[in-house]
C-alpha cells in the first residue's frame, strides 16, 4: 500500500526559487507538490480549491504579499503555513512577529542552491520543517465570508455543565497556545494589572530561534514581567515565564520551575500537554489552565484531567480565535469550565 504523501503548495514569484524548492521536495518521497503559484492572491485561491497539507510561502511578491495571503488563508481556509524567504534574518524580530501574528507557524530562510556548502543542511531543514508542520491538524474551517474577529471582543461567558468551585484559592496560571497565540497572549498580558499575584507559565508553539525575541516582544506591552525560564528557578508572583527555545516547560515542585529537553510530544517541544500535566501533578485543582488559539489538539486531553481535579479550565472562544483547533478540541472533550473571549479570560484570571 502506497504511503500517504504530504501535499505542498509552493508560493514563490521567482522561477529560479520555484525550481529550487520543487527539486528539493522531489528528492524526498514523503512529498508531493500539488501546485506552484507566483503571488499571494493565487495562493488564497489555490488553497480554497485544493486540499493542501502545508503551504511554503514567500513574503515579498507582486499583487499580494505573503503576509496578507497568510492572513486571508488563516481567516477562510486554515492550513499550516511556513514562510520561506531569502530576505529572512533572525534579527528581524518585527518581521518575524508580524508573520506569526498573521497565523504562519514559523519562518525560515530559503534553502541555498546546489553547489553551496550549506545546500544539504538547508534543504534538510526545509524538508523537516514542512514535514513537522504538515502534521499539525487543522480542525477549524471558517466560513469563506467570515469577517476577521477583533482580538479583544466581549462575548458572554459560557459555563460548562460541571461548574468549577468558585471559592477555591488558585496558586498558578498555565496557558497554552499555537497559531494565533502571539496576538492572544499579547492581548491578555497587556491587560493584566501589575499587582497580579499569581505566576503565569506559558507555552506557545514557536520556532526555537524566536524564543528570546518573543519574550522581549511580549514584555514591551505586558502588565507583568515576562522572562525566559531557567531550570530550578523559583516562581515569583505576578511574573510570566516562557520556556527557552526547543525545551519543555513544567514544574519540579511547588514554586520551582522545571525546564526539560525530554523528547517532543506529538512532534512538539515545548508541548502544552507537558505543561498541563506538570501543573496537575504539582498544583492540581489550585490551578487555572487556559487554551488559546491554535491548530491541532495539544493540551486538550491534559486540560480535561485538570478540570477533573477541580482546576478552573478556560478555552478561548471561536470568535476571538484565529484558529479554533486546540480550544475547540478541548470543548469537544468537555475539558473546559468556561469558553470565553480574551477580555473575559483576563477578568477570570484577576477574579480568581
Amino acid at each position: 500500500m502506497e504511503k500517504k504523501r504530504i501535499k505542498v503548495l509552493i508560493v514563490e514569484d521567482s522561477l529560479t526559487a520555484q525550481n529550487l524548492l520543487k527539486g528539493i521536495l522531489a528528492s524526498d518521497p514523503w512529498f508531493k507538490v500539488l501546485g506552484i503559484v507566483g503571488n499571494g492572491k493565487q495562493a488564497v485561491e489555490a488553497v480554497s480549491r485544493l486540499n493542501h497539507d502545508v503551504v511554503s510561502m514567500d513574503i515579498y511578491m507582486p499583487v499580494m504579499d505573503g503576509l496578507e495571503a497568510t492572513r486571508r488563508i488563516m481567516e477562510k481556509t486554515p492550513v499550516p503555513i511556513v514562510i520561506v524567504s531569502s530576505y529572512y534574518q533572525p534579527s528581524d524580530m518585527a518581521l518575524s512577529f508580524s508573520i506569526l501574528k498573521a497565523g504562519a507557524l514559523t519562518i525560515l530562510p530559503r534553502p541555498v542552491g546546489p553547489g553551496h556548502p550549506d545546500y544539504l543542511q538547508s534543504s534538510r531543514s526545509y524538508l523537516n520543517t514542512l514535514k513537522m508542520m504538515a502534521g499539525i491538524k487543522v480542525t477549524n474551517q471558517r466560513s469563506k465570508h467570515a469577517p476577521r474577529p477583533s482580538i479583544i471582543r466581549s462575548e458572554p461567558v459560557k459555563t460548562a455543565p460541571n461548574n468549577y468551585d468558585r471559592t477555591k484559592k488558585r496558586a498558578i496560571v498555565a496557558i497554552g497556545a499555537s497559531a494565533g497565540g502571539p496576538m492572544a497572549l499579547q492581548a491578555i498580558l497587556s491587560q493584566i494589572p501589575n499587582d497580579f499575584s499569581l505566576p503565569i507559565l506559558i507555552v506557545q508553539h514557536i520556532d526555537a530561534n524566536f524564543a528570546a525575541g518573543f519574550c522581549n516582544w511580549l514584555n514591551s506591552s505586558s502588565g507583568v514581567p515576562v522572562k525566559i525560564a531557567s531550570h530550578g528557578e523559583k516562581l515569583l508572583p505576578g511574573h510570566a515565564y516562557l520556556p527557552p527555545g526547543d525545551a519543555h516547560l513544567g514544574l519540579i515542585e511547588e514554586g520551582i520551575i522545571g525546564v526539560s529537553h525530554d523528547p517532543p510530544e506529538s512532534n512538539l517541544r515545548p508541548s502544552v500537554n507537558y505543561l498541563f500535566r506538570s501543573v496537575r501533578r504539582v498544583y492540581g485543582g489550585k490551578s487555572i489552565a487556559i487554551l488559546l488559539s491554535g491548530m491541532g489538539t495539544d493540551g486538550a486531553v491534559e486540560l480535561k484531567l485538570l478540570k477533573d481535579v477541580g482546576a478552573l479550565t478556560i478555552a478561548q472562544d471561536e470568535l476571538s480565535s484565529l484558529v479554533h483547533g486546540m480550544p475547540g478540541e478541548a470543548i469537544l472533550l468537555e475539558a473546559v469550565c468556561l469558553v470565553s473571549s480574551l477580555d473575559e479570560i483576563v477578568k477570570q484570571m484577576i477574579k480568581n
